[in-house]
């Protein structure tokens, strides 16, 4: 192509530059919401609500709506953002809804992807009976949630004009304005020919300028390929640090229910027991990792919520490394039955581990059974580490029979998580 045509190419580009360039939209994901009860009557609404709001928001001017294929590729690669016009918006809704009889509630979160900041939450009701109404609802307050961030629509009076007296034009010098114009392209045009001739070849790239005072580069030699902690991660890894302490320490929130006491069929002096225990994670355990970590990946698949971390954002120190490699964080339930003078007369260890040979003496009934499973689990690799969380509720019945004179002094009931590396130590201190 001649150097002619260059120079109307960019004439062109110059003229037209200002038209069509487009608005900051915005971008909102959606993905299946969570059924808290996961209730098979209404596991159809996991969808439902997501294809309502789409179907509800895909009319409207300056909204995109995306799905779950596309969050998890801005996740792995947030360089695609960049592509989007400037000044765009991505949001993400997290719901979940549970039934109660002919009632359906809802509870419905808008997160900001650039930050994880929650910018919006409402809670939504009505009935099963009524789901269309409903899923109108819960679009019409996600809309709502996202109206300060939509493009502002452009109010006109009506369909004519008001008649105006025209201001005076003023005089223009156009060969003035037009030889500025005319060198303005000049100078474009010789950078963009020096830039094609320095990539075909043509001209000599000029030598560079040297870095450093005296002309010097330095370089560290990692002899031993040993990975080296990056300072800046200093401040994400704080945070890393003190979420997983809360995750390994606290994550569970516990639900007791009085025991039932039943006669044995079998033997009248004694009696069956039958104790209720619900097993669930903290509600505010997953929105604290979606709004204070800037973690690499995210992936729902229905209650489970996997977050990626790698050493991109986080430095690994060897005591958090060590504490997961060898599962130091791991803890079970023991349930202690007292009696009124706060002795243990009953003791439930709910463990998959064979336990070690106990001083037990024979004033307590001691039970080891298995029904409670983390909702927490930690993998680590080289590079990265994934933490991955279920959000149910695990029921567990503890059953067991005790005779009727050691019932009527049972008095209280106590629920602890205990690390399985100081089962051994605690159960030795309390039979």
């Amino acid at each position: 192509m001649s150097r002619p045509y260059y120079r109307l190419l960019i004439l062109i580009l110059v003229v037209f530059s200002g038209i069509g360039l487009a608005s900051p939209d915005v971008y909102l994901y959606l993905i299946k919401f969570e059924n808290i009860k996961n209730d098979p009557g209404t596991e159809w609404l996991r969808t439902g609500f997501t294809d309502m709001v789409s179907e509800f928001l895909s009319d409207e001017e300056g909204v995109h709506i995306r799905g779950q294929d596309e969050l998890e590729k801005i996740m792995n690669n947030r360089n695609l953002l960049l592509h989007q016009p400037r000044g765009s918006k991505n949001f993400l809704l997290l719901g979940k809804y549970d039934r109660s009889l002919d009632e359906i509630q809802v509870r419905i979160q808008l997160i900001n992807i650039a930050n994880w900041e929650e910018v919006g939450a409402r809670k939504i009701s009505g009935s099963y009976n009524e789901i269309p109404a409903l899923g109108k609802n819960l679009a019409t307050v996600v809309k709502a949630l996202l109206s300060p961030y939509l493009p502002k629509k452009k109010k006109t009076a009506g369909i004519y004009p008001k008649f105006v007296t025209p201001p005076p034009t003023p005089k223009t010098d156009f060969a003035a304005k037009g030889a500025k114009l005319t060198k303005s392209i000049d100078v474009a045009i010789d950078l963009l020919e020096e830039s094609m001739d320095l990539a075909i070849g043509a001209r000599e790239k000029p030598p560079e300028r040297p870095e450093g005072a005296e002309g010097e580069w330095e370089l560290d030699l990692n002899v031993d390929n040993e990975f080296v902690e990056n300072p800046e991660n200093s401040a994400n890894t704080e945070m890393l640090m003190r979420v997983l302490d809360n995750l390994t320490k606290t994550p569970y929130q516990i639900r007791l229910s009085k025991p039932k006491f039943e006669y044995n069929q079998d033997n009248d002096s004694i009696m069956n027991v039958i104790f209720p225990v619900t097993y669930s994670l903290k509600e505010n355990i997953i929105k604290d990792m979606l709004t204070t970590l800037p973690y690499s990946g995210l992936k729902q698949d229905g209650s489970l919520t996997i977050f990626y971390f790698n050493k991109d954002k986080f430095n690994f120190p060897d005591e958090m490394v060590d504490k997961i490699r060898y599962g130091n964080y791991r803890s079970v339930p023991v349930i202690q039955f007292f009696n009124e003078d706060g002795d243990p007369v009953v003791v439930i260890v709910d463990t998959p581990e064979m336990l070690p040979d106990l001083r037990l003496p024979e004033n307590v009934h001691f039970i080891t059974t298995h029904y409670f499973s983390p909702l927490i689990d930690f993998t680590l690799g080289g590079w990265s580490m994934q933490i991955a969380m279920e959000s149910v509720d695990i029921p567990v019945k503890y059953q067991f029979t005790i005779g009727i004179d050691d019932v009527k002094e049972l008095s209280r009931i106590r629920l602890k998580f205990v690390p399985l590396k100081d089962l051994q130590s605690f159960l030795n201190n309390i039979l």
